[in-house]
């Protein structure tokens, strides 16, 4: 095959001066050349195209990913009011003082609850990943929307299945009991 493909080039030199000792007819050496560019266009793309194997993620990338996935679907589930969203968070965290009733109250109280997270850094050790967020979203009811934003670390436990267990800082979840104190 290479021998072709250095043969090919080599056409490219044959002199006009010699055309009556052309061994080539005279219409078939464009077509040699534009075959020729072809072919080698073709070997190119095979070649490429056969580097483009399966990506084979380590156990941190898949982690990071999960990750990633948990806090979508947190977002998804709140802005759905989906009460799925409570069997993401562990039992301990649910369990702190009006956790569970806040995230139940902004559910019932809002009609609309559109949130956006802004993923700054995830650090996974061991069986435990903090994952740095900004977010800001707005949450309406038929009177008023309201809008907030901050910051918060959410903590996260790897094991059977990923689960919140704490949230520090300003959790975008239980925005009522920050709005409105325990007055709701």
């Amino acid at each position: 095959m290479s021998s072709v493909l250095v043969f090919l080039p080599m056409l490219s030199d044959i002199s006009s001066e010699n055309e009556s000792k052309r061994w080539i007819p005279a219409g078939v050496y464009p077509v040699l050349r534009y075959g020729a560019g072809m072919t080698l266009l073709f070997f190119l793309l095979s070649i490429i195209s056969g580097c483009a194997g399966n990506v084979i993620l380590s156990d941190d990338s898949m982690r990071i990913r999960k990750t990633v996935d948990m806090v979508n679907d947190l977002k998804a589930n709140y802005e759905q009011h989906d009460d799925h969203i409570l069997t993401m968070f562990s039992a301990e965290y649910l369990s702190k003082p009006e956790m569970k009733n806040a995230i139940l109250q902004d559910m019932e109280k809002f009609n609309t609850i559109s949130l956006n997270i802004f993923i700054d850094r995830i650090v996974i050790d061991k069986d435990m990943g903090n994952v740095t967020v900004h977010w800001n979203g707005s949450w309406g009811d038929s009177i008023k929307t309201f809008r907030e934003g901050g910051s918060a670390v959410i903590v996260i436990r790897y094991g059977d299945g990923l689960r919140v267990m704490d949230i520090k800082g300003e959790s975008p979840f239980g925005i009522t009991q920050r709005l409105f104190g325990n007055k709701e």
